[in-house]
Parts: structure tokens; C-alpha cells; sequence
């Protein structure tokens, strides 16, 4: 096993962008395992690098509570109440096709489709959150990004972060469970980061361990305690 700094995952999107080509990047993983906290970071080390990066948030592309899986929620298709296919047809392949992609959010207390939202063909897209690497949606990224985190310590965290009670985690955190074993997004992601430890520093990161960074079109395999 060799040390695989995070950088060379910045340096290696780096090399992706060209005039007129978005590069896509899908970064999921269960709720509280710090994907936003690492998407904002990377977002922030890739302006430096001056170019544009767009960030969409999948909760952010909801269904309204009308259109949403009203049986048992052991019978729920996974991942329903998210719009994945909004995702797909309009932020997803607009982009891959050197187009805008113009999309409404949804406003959680609105419970309404609200703000547009247009990206231009260039730059990174990173899509955040998780059922980003569903397997509808894994196919079309650049790079697909897991972070993988023991269930007690995510739940924690949310209860700790006060945005989220203990009944919305008995509610998603199972459905995340079988999401997990019916797409197995962490197989499919180039990049595994265990984020087990605490992340959080002021400049937005601190210490990750990297279980595998597999770039695109290689089989180079790796592990390390690494910070950035």
C-alpha cells in the first residue's frame, strides 16, 4: 500500500478541464460523513486553480411532498423522494453535451420548486449528496467520490449538528442502508475516503484516510492517513 495524498486527486481534475467541457464529479456517501465539508474544500483548492466550479446539492433536487412514495417505506424504491432523473436530464446531460443546464431547487419549507439555476458548459460540477452515484447516474461522471463512515458515528454527528432528529435518521438512515447494498456506489467510486475521524479545521479540512484511489482507465489501488 503507498501514500496517496488528496492532492493528487485535485492535480488529476486539473488535467480534465479543457474550453467548453464540464468534468463531473459525483461525491456520495451516508448523511453526516462529511461529503459537504470535502466538497466545499475541493471547490475552494480548484478556484485557485482559476476555474469555475458549480456545486449542486441532491437535496436540493426533491420531489414535493405530493409527488412523493406514500405506501410502507420498506416498499419505497430507493432513493424515490429524490428527483434523480431532474438530476440526469437536466443538470447531467446538458453538461455532457456542451450545453446550459437550467434547473429549478426545491425549497424544503416551501415544499414548492422555487430559484432557477443555470450552469454553464465549463469548469467542474461537482454533484453532492447522497444517491449521487446511483447507478442511473454513476456512468456519467469523471470522477465518483465515496465516503465511508460506521452508521452510530454519522448518526451522532447529525444529532450533535441539531438539524436533524432522531426520527428523520430512523427514517433515512436504513433507506441509505439498502441504497448502499442494491447500487454499491462504494465499488463503483475511484475515490474511498474513510472519514470515520473528525474532518472539520478552519481553513474547511483536516486529516482523511484514503482507502483507495483508483484514477479512471487505471487499476492503481491505494491506502494512507493523509492530510491534504
Amino acid at each position: 500500500m503507498s501514500e496517496i495524498p488528496v492532492r493528487d486527486v485535485i492535480q488529476y481534475i486539473a488535467s480534465l478541464i479543457t474550453p467548453r467541457k464540464t468534468v463531473l464529479v459525483g461525491i456520495d456517501g451516508g448523511a453526516g460523513a462529511g461529503k459537504t465539508t470535502f466538497t466545499r474544500w475541493l471547490a475552494k483548492q480548484i478556484r485557485e486553480n482559476r476555474a469555475p466550479v458549480s456545486i449542486v446539492l441532491t437535496d436540493r433536487i426533491y420531489r414535493p411532498v405530493a409527488e412523493r412514495w406514500e405506501g410502507p417505506i420498506q416498499d419505497m424504491p430507493i432513493g424515490h423522494d429524490l428527483h434523480w432523473e431532474r438530476i440526469r436530464d437536466e443538470v447531467i446531460l446538458p453538461l455532457r453535451a456542451g450545453k446550459l443546464a437550467r434547473f429549478q431547487l426545491y425549497d424544503w419549507v416551501a415544499d414548492r420548486l422555487n430559484a432557477w439555476v443555470e450552469i454553464e458548459a465549463s469548469g467542474v460540477t461537482i454533484i453532492d449528496g447522497v444517491f449521487a452515484l446511483r447507478k442511473e447516474l454513476a456512468e456519467y461522471y469523471d470522477l465518483r467520490v465515496w465516503f465511508s463512515c460506521p452508521r452510530a458515528i454519522r448518526a451522532s454527528r447529525l444529532l450533535k449538528r441539531g438539524d436533524t432528529s432522531q426520527a428523520e435518521i430512523d427514517y433515512w438512515l436504513p433507506m441509505e442502508e439498502r441504497y448502499d447494498a442494491v447500487h454499491s456506489p462504494e465499488k463503483s467510486a475511484h475515490l474511498v475516503i474513510d472519514s470515520a475521524a473528525h474532518m472539520a479545521t478552519e481553513d474547511g479540512i483536516g486529516w482523511l484516510k484514503v482507502v483507495r484511489w483508483s484514477p479512471p482507465g487505471t487499476t492503481q489501488q491505494g491506502a494512507a492517513a493523509d492530510s491534504p
